[in-house]
């Protein structure tokens, strides 16, 4: 089976970047590297991967051993010792699935667009996932950069210790050599987690805005069987052969799409349910925080960027996972406007019934969930930000 598409290649190299990353290599083929590479790095990963679980479980300590803490200080070991293990549950989740996943890609950038790619929407598709792609990792990078730079005001302006994420050690005030190499190993592997993180992030993204083009090449594919009509080669017997058979392709299509949507939702459930908690709950702390810490640039900095990344995360995959809904919705104009018009005869009756069946799938709503309620789109999006808001207007 043929590979040789731009959707196959930049899948690849994504699925390449994110192994790097310390996730699961999710492409069919085996990953190009030396096995003596493959050796080392899979017991680097390993090692990184002990690092982050003893990282995650010393801030879960340290909310009951560290009790000198400033006000921001306090929220932000909230924060982070809430948000921290559920999302490693998102990379625990997304492994666990990972077979599920691999046949996910296989079938969005290879089975489907061997039998109709259509050119300007896969290069669509990729500028788009390319874009949101940097402005996820950028979001990640200036949260870590501002805990960073915060900390090192800390250090520099007010003879603090550079204290980026609250753990069980070392205290805050303990001002000794290890204490300080402990504090920039902590933010060393935090780093080493967020990127990590981020990969199962990026997997998301993308995920939902193939499956949301998907359908936009599903349209494209109906409007153009039209055109079999005005091949004068052939008879009118023939394009009507040609004409049924190709619809019959597309309900197949159809039927393959609607698969991957129902396979992504079970590989991403957690992911949607997780970040949506995340969500109510950071935003209530990061405003609570805002009114009650000491207000200062280095602090506002590193809560703004938090609270930002949050609402920037939530709103991409709900965005895009209501843009699968959007354009799942328009495939039943695609396909009445396929030009059955143009058969005649007991052909006409044929494709009449099989497309009234066709178009009656269309119409299914296909509808990405969080904890099977919530229904994920721009609506959804405004309500839980709006939701978050009234609940800090109760707490505070």
């Amino acid at each position: 089976m043929s590979y040789s598409n731009l959707t196959s290649e930049f899948f690849k190299k994504f699925c390449k970047y994110i192994y790097l990353c310390g996730n699961s290599y999710l492409w069919i083929e085996e990953i190009e590297f030396s096995s003596l590479f493959l050796k080392v790095y899979r017991k680097l990963t390993d090692l990184i991967t002990v690092c982050i679980y003893i990282f995650i479980s010393m801030q879960l300590a340290g909310l009951f051993t560290q009790p000198n803490l400033t006000e921001k200080q306090y929220y932000d070991r909230f924060v982070l010792s809430f948000c921290h293990p559920v999302t490693i549950v998102f990379y625990l989740y997304t492994d666990y699935y990972k077979n599920t996943t691999k046949e996910i890609i296989f079938k969005l950038a290879v089975v489907l667009k061997n039998v109709y790619n259509d050119k300007d929407i896969e290069r669509q598709m990729l500028r788009k996932s390319k874009l949101y792609s940097v402005a996820i990792l950028c979001n990640f990078s200036t949260t870590l950069i501002s805990y960073g730079f915060d900390g090192l005001v800390q250090v520099a302006c007010r003879e603090g210790t550079f204290t980026t994420v609250i753990t069980a050690w070392p205290d805050v005030e303990d001002r000794s050599v290890y204490a300080n190499i402990g504090r920039v190993a902590t933010y060393i592997v935090w780093w080493l987690y967020v990127i990590r993180l981020s990969a199962t992030y990026l997997l998301m993204t993308f995920l939902t805005i193939c499956l949301s083009y998907q359908y936009k090449n599903l349209q494209s594919y109906f409007y153009n069987l039209e055109k079999i009509f005005d091949e004068n080669e052939l008879s009118q017997f023939e394009k009507e052969k040609k004409y049924e058979r190709s619809v019959k392709i597309g309900i197949k299509l159809h039927s393959e799409t609607n698969w991957c949507v129902d396979k992504t939702q079970t590989v991403l459930a957690f992911v949607f349910n997780g970040q949506i908690m995340i969500n109510v709950v950071l935003i209530c702390t990061v405003m609570l925080q805002m009114a009650n810490s000491e207000r200062t640039i280095s602090n506002a900095l590193a809560t703004v960027t938090t609270g930002t990344t949050c609402l920037v995360c939530t709103g991409f995959f709900m965005w895009f996972a209501g843009d699968i809904t959007v354009e799942a919705g328009s495939l039943s104009t695609a396909i009445y406007s396929s030009g059955w018009e143009n058969c005649e005869g007991d052909c006409s009756a044929r494709m009449r019934r099989l497309l009234v069946f066709a178009i009656t799938q269309s119409q299914k709503p296909v509808v990405l969930r969080s904890f099977g309620i919530v229904d994920l789109s721009y609506q959804s999006f405004v309500t839980i930000v709006k939701a978050s808001y009234s609940v800090f207007s109760l707490l505070y």
